[in-house]
């Protein structure tokens, strides 16, 4: 992608995101803020019950709801309704859509490996955009502020050897980075091109900027400085946390999910507090302290979902009464365990981290892996459904080498199912590169 077409693409997304539904749920976020944790509870009941009517239009859960009792209290009506895994959303995706004339369509492998088909109508969108600011203000961001990115973009195409790794993001004042590109060899041009910036803020996945931080701690080079790290989409480890602390700046941790249900950010505690203006979130307990976060959104009429299964794991959840170290109540929970990928290594030292964009909208795809045997050779196992064929297979093929590059030797290995962690996870990388 060059630099004139991307921001031709950043331009037509700017009408959408600052939005008159963006600038209202701004104004939304903040008010909530300002409200006692009583205030509060009583909102995100209001919100809870407005959600259970918009998903009682959807063909799924009108019937559903035909064979269960309605109460007066929307929790005691939730839990009644009983959980929903990906599988069920997987197979009739059509079924939990709300009609709109203002939604999307969308896609995600998440982080158990199966691909699903989703609906977001406009205010989501912009209730996720406004979401990410009030997040970034809390780190002490300013909307005129500069911005690194390093999140899985396709900015400069994976065969490039020479510099610049990135683009300019003209509109939203971001300096986008390429992820797929980050090797001994190029981690310098990446760090000057930081301080050049003079941004104080990178919004990156873990996974990237781990890898500029080893880089540092093994070069000895001096800390960036940078004012605040936001990371997202994969799990953050204690000691990724830590290099990244000590050799970029302070890490700021997110988690939700493509179906806009749940909203968690770390405090200066480093706990995870759930927005619960955002959705309604539950933990099933799985023993040794750790529970799987089961979420009900609030901000995505067109596709509304009850006690969806994320298949993350929570570690140790408190409640909105805990008074957490950071001085605020909860809820939210210590830590949380979401997708857990090996970084790809490729022949010319490029360490790559998410890679799940290879099966995003590739159809009928039930579940799939990749497996590095070496920098040479890798397999991609897939669970297809009946209607795979030769374009879904040469769509992934193309994906996978869009991000890799033509080096690697790529077999499909077409497999009934593809087994979990011990702990119930799915790894959607796994590397036996020795």
């Amino acid at each position: 992608m060059n630099l004139f077409s991307h921001n031709i693409k950043m331009l037509a997304k700017l009408a959408l995101k600052r939005s008159f539904w963006f600038h209202k749920a701004m104004n939304d976020i903040e008010k909530f803020k300002n409200l006692s944790l009583d205030e509060q509870r009583v909102r995100q009941l209001v919100l809870l019950e407005k959600t259970l009517h918009a998903a009682s239009k959807t063909k799924y859960y009108s019937s559903v709801f035909a064979s269960l009792p309605n109460f007066d209290n929307p929790v005691e009506w939730l839990k009644t309704i009983p959980y929903l895994d990906k599988d069920t959303l997987r197979k009739n995706p059509g079924d939990f859509v709300v009609d709109s004339l203002f939604s999307v369509s969308a896609q995600t492998s998440g982080t158990t490996g199966t691909p699903l088909k989703l609906r977001r109508d406009i205010p989501s969108i912009a209730r996720e955009q406004a979401s990410f600011f009030s997040w970034f203000y809390s780190a002490g961001w300013k909307s005129d502020n500069e911005m690194i990115e390093l999140r899985g973009n396709m900015v400069v195409p994976a065969d490039r050897s020479e510099p610049p790794y990135g683009i300019r993001d003209c509109i939203f004042k971001k300096n986008i980075l390429s992820s797929y590109h980050l090797s001994d060899k190029t981690i310098p041009w990446y760090i000057e091109k930081i301080k050049k910036s003079n941004a104080n803020f990178i919004s990156a996945y873990p996974s990237s900027a781990f890898v500029i931080a080893d880089f540092m701690r093994r070069n000895n080079i001096a800390p960036l400085k940078i004012k605040a790290v936001f990371l997202a989409s994969e799990t953050i480890f204690q000691h990724t946390k830590d290099l990244i602390e000590k050799f970029i700046g302070p890490v700021w941790g997110h988690y939700g999910n493509a179906e806009r249900n749940a909203w968690m950010t770390t405090c200066s505690a480093g706990r995870y507090h759930e927005d619960v203006s955002y959705g309604f979130t539950e933990y099933i307990p799985l023993g040794d302290n750790t529970y799987e976060i089961v979420a009900t959104g609030f901000t995505n009429k067109a596709m509304p979902l009850l006690r969806y299964r994320t298949g993350d794991i929570a570690v140790d959840p408190f409640g909105r009464q805990h008074r957490c170290e950071c001085g605020n109540n909860g809820p939210g929970c210590r830590k949380i365990i979401g997708r857990i990928d090996d970084l790809f290594i490729t022949s010319d030292g490029r360490k790559i981290g998410r890679l799940d964009h290879v099966f995003k909208n590739v159809e009928n795809i039930i579940a799939a892996q990749i497996i590095q045997y070496n920098t040479e050779r890798a397999e991609i196992k897939i669970v297809k459904n009946h209607s795979y064929s030769e374009k879904d297979e040469k769509l992934v093929l193309e994906n996978f080498m869009l991000r890799v590059g033509g080096n690697v030797k790529v077999n499909f290995n077409y497999v009934d199912n593809i087994p979990r962690t011990n702990n119930g996870k799915f790894r959607s990388v796994i590397s036996l590169n020795p």
